[in-house]
């Protein structure tokens, strides 16, 4: 929506200059944030590079993990690649895919030493019902503890090795300085057609975001009806 806005705008703008409509002197406030519009996206633009840069060189030797240290529980962590996102893996017998958790070292120690225990506190029992169950899931537990200090390792590897953290709190911050700006521009009261055409190509650069940050974006709707402003304003239909 935001984007169809920025197209509207400098259409309107190209329909009010052809008009003939009387320029007013712009805001010199709203002309130097215009200024600072292309620095602030190629900032953005060259983190963002570099991001996907080191995800390319990077993203083929990220570890696989096991299936045994498939597991849910407190200390358990989302499987993701190297950027972060969820990783879709085959799961039961028919393989559908989702994304799993995955237990750390720590997670399989507290889990096989609580198993263990149980184990021993029902062999102290008459019955010592349920107790070879426990035992088994100690040693299941247990045995998984290997697999996932292998494949913390090399996440922890990869990701100092990389410098992937850093290239993405760049980027970050690359992004929210980029949308502090265009937020500022786009809601600052704008005297002329030429603050239209900044505000557009404001939205323009914003469109340069990747989509799921556009999308998660909570001042959108504040922006769209600022926008939706400056074209009435600007073409007169106010």
């Amino acid at each position: 929506m935001l984007l169809g806005l920025a197209a509207a705008s400098t259409a309107a703008a190209t329909v009010a200059s052809a008009e003939g409509h009387t320029a007013e002197a712009e805001a010199p406030e709203l002309l130097s944030m215009g200024d600072a519009l292309s620095d602030a996206l190629t900032a953005y633009k060259d983190a963002a590079a570099r991001v996907n840069r080191i995800a390319d060189e990077w993203g083929p030797q990220w570890p696989v993990p096991d299936e045994s240290i498939y597991r849910y529980g407190e200390g358990c962590q989302t499987h993701r690649d190297i950027l972060g996102r969820g990783v879709q893996m085959p799961w039961g017998r028919k393989g559908v895919k989702r994304v799993h958790d995955l237990g750390t070292p720590e997670y399989f120690r507290r889990a096989a030493a609580s198993e263990w225990a149980i184990y021993d506190r029902k062999m102290q029992t008459k019955s010592q019902r349920g107790a070879w169950s426990h035992k088994r899931w100690a040693e299941r537990e247990f045995a998984a503890i290997q697999p996932a200090q292998e494949y913390w390792a090399e996440v922890d590897r990869i990701t100092q090795a990389s410098g992937i953290e850093a290239a993405k709190t760049a980027m970050t911050e690359a992004r929210d300085a980029l949308q502090d700006l265009v937020g500022r521009i786009v809601l600052f009261e704008e005297r002329s057609i030429t603050g239209l055409i900044i505000k557009a190509q404001a939205m323009q650069a914003w469109g340069e975001v990747d989509a799921f940050a556009r999308a998660f974006h909570l001042d959108a709707l504040a922006w769209a009806d600022a926008m939706n402003e400056t074209i009435l304003r600007q073409t007169k239909f106010a």
